[in-house]
């Protein structure tokens, strides 16, 4: 596969348009780089928007040895290999039309450089993210960049794309892994992002439940974590994780962080959905849960699991919020022989429970407990619940 380098790509702009210094050329990268916003573009990637306004057609960057630094906004049919730092559930979106589409997003790092990846639904396949895990090297093909939100080049995988996992050892052992990135408590003081941070957890894990202003179920995560002398301490939050169990006096690594002030000024590393804690002998953070029954559920704390019988066919309407927005709501009722429970589902965290057969006995696993002002308890899907049937 050929590689344009710099001065390959400066030749062919300078050949198809020879009234053209390269003096002139070098002068406009620069004030490309400088309007666009330092850290956004490399020279190369100035090039390129640069070719693109001067109507040369520059061929395309295809190198399999590009990174995160290589991308620049408006790049089309590039392919970059990262390790994949945050994998996030699948998102709903509302298109102009009024459909609804999705999409999820990847955090990506090379050693340097951190980006995101968002796949779009018209790439199904893309969107299994089969045997695609925190820290896995992937090479993504066919990608094109836009701007983010936030103004930084992000990187998309639409219909033609394709994301798979790196076998490239020579490739690979450029990539280096979370581990040799782990940054201690005492190196993270000025730094905004924390790719990953280790420490010795000094308090167990706490969970809870919180309602949002659109009327959707979140949960959060808590423990603080020491250094190695004990003489620094963080607080850790992670809004909506995956299922966590953390013990005090457990090491962990904990990744994809951002720094936060708490309420009275002191810093905190706060992580999302996206983040994984990894403890000693284990891959990730979820732990096995003990199965209540249903007339524990009030009581209980946390996500909680379930296996019950479901009592009840899926019934599905739409409900509207105090912003006056409406939301699809799906619910089905399920029981054990201690008693029955709604069971809820938002969007299309809901569309699990159409078509669930009654009489169908069925294990439920990462569920969130509601509970009303009378005191009504029922359950929420979450992000990372499970539905698996038991075969009797």
């Amino acid at each position: 596969m050929t590689v344009y380098d710099f001065e390959s790509l400066l030749a062919e702009v300078l050949r198809n348009r020879p009234e053209v210094t390269r003096n002139q050329i070098m002068q406009q990268i620069q004030e490309k780089k400088r309007d666009v916003g330092s850290g956004f573009l490399t020279d190369q990637g100035a090039l390129f928007l640069i070719a693109g306004e001067l109507g040369v057609p520059l061929r395309q960057m295809t190198s399999t040895d590009l990174t995160l630094k290589d991308i620049y906004a408006g790049a089309n049919d590039i392919t970059i290999v990262a390790r994949v730092l945050a994998v996030y559930p699948i998102s709903e979106y509302k298109r102009k039309d009024g459909t609804v589409g999705r999409y999820r997003r990847l955090g990506l790092f090379d050693g340097i450089n951190v980006g995101r990846l968002t796949i779009w639904d018209d790439n199904e396949q893309a969107l299994k993210l089969d045997g695609i895990a925190p820290d896995t090297p992937v090479r993504i093909s066919n990608g094109y960049v836009r701007p983010g939100l936030d103004g930084k080049p992000s990187l998309n995988l639409g219909k033609r794309g394709k994301i798979e996992v790196l076998v490239d050892e020579n490739l690979v052992s450029r990539l280096v892994p979370l581990s040799k990135l782990a940054k201690g408590i005492g190196d993270v003081e000025n730094d905004q992002s924390v790719v990953a941070l280790r420490g010795t957890a000094s308090s167990a894990s706490r969970s809870s439940n919180f309602t949002r202003s659109d009327g959707s179920a979140g949960s959060l995560a808590q423990f603080e974590v020491t250094d190695d002398a004990g003489k620094n301490k963080v607080r850790v939050v992670i809004w909506n994780p995956v299922a966590i169990e953390v013990k005090a006096g457990q090491e962990v690594l904990v990744t994809n962080l951002k720094v936060r002030k708490s309420s009275n000024g002191e810093e905190e590393l706060h992580g999302d959905s996206g983040s994984v804690v990894q403890t000693p002998g284990s891959r990730s953070s979820a732990a096995s849960q003990r199965s209540l029954k249903v007339n524990q559920v009030k009581e209980a704390t946390g996500l909680v699991s379930l296996d019950v019988m479901v009592l009840s066919k899926s019934s599905t309407h739409d409900v509207t919020m105090k912003d006056g927005a409406t939301m699809r709501k799906s619910e089905i009722v399920v029981g054990d022989d201690t008693g029955e429970i709604t069971l809820v589902g938002w969007r299309a965290l809901g569309d699990v429970l159409v078509g669930m057969e009654e009489g169908q006995k069925v294990r439920i696993s990462n569920l969130a407990r509601q509970m009303s002002r009378m005191g009504i308890a029922t359950l929420e899907l979450t992000e990372s619940s499970k539905i698996e049937k038991v075969q009797t």
